[in-house]
Formats: structure tokens, sequence, C-alpha cells
């Protein structure tokens, strides 16, 4: 059996009913360390040894992605990586 998204395009998943779009929507690409963190600010220790700090986010469609953004006013940001070596919550965002 063919995998329904590998053909996917914008087109085809906005004709889906939202229930269609969970059963059949990808959640590999994102970081196992980070679920549950999206909304929270983060200080992470990447595996190049480098400290940074961002909200965690997560991108929308078929297959999301979490995303690295830099600041509460910022429109996106960077996927996040696949690994830290550490993670230390921040903030826990709006109350």
């Amino acid at each position: 059996m063919a995998n329904p998204l590998d053909d996917m395009t914008q087109a085809k998943w906005d004709n889906l009913a939202h229930d269609q779009q969970g059963a059949i929507r990808d959640l590999g690409g994102l970081t196992s360390q980070l679920i549950g963190l999206e909304g929270k600010r983060v200080q992470v220790l990447d595996m190049d040894h480098e400290t940074r700090r961002f909200w965690v986010g997560r991108s929308t469609g078929w297959r999301p992605c979490h995303l690295e953004i830099k600041t509460r006013r910022s429109t996106g940001g960077d996927p996040a990586r696949a690994a830290y070596q550490a993670i230390v919550i921040l903030d826990h965002g709006p109350r």
C-alpha cells in the first residue's frame, strides 16, 4: 500500500477533513526532546557544544517539524536540530 503522503500537495491537504489530516500526519520530523515544550522558551546545548536560547515552535502541515523561534515577535524560525545534549526550560510562556 502506498504512503498517502508521498504525492501530497497543499491543495490535496486542504481538501482533507481535519480528522483525516490527523490520521495521516507524519510526526517523524518532530524533535523528540522538544515534544511538549511548544510555546516555552528554552536554552539548549547542541551537539556542537553551542548554547542558544529560543522559543519552541512547531510548523504546520503533513510533516511538521519543531522550530527555533528567536523572539516572541518572530514570524517563523529555523528547523530545530534532531537532538540536543541538554535542554533547560527558561520560561513557560503566557499563562
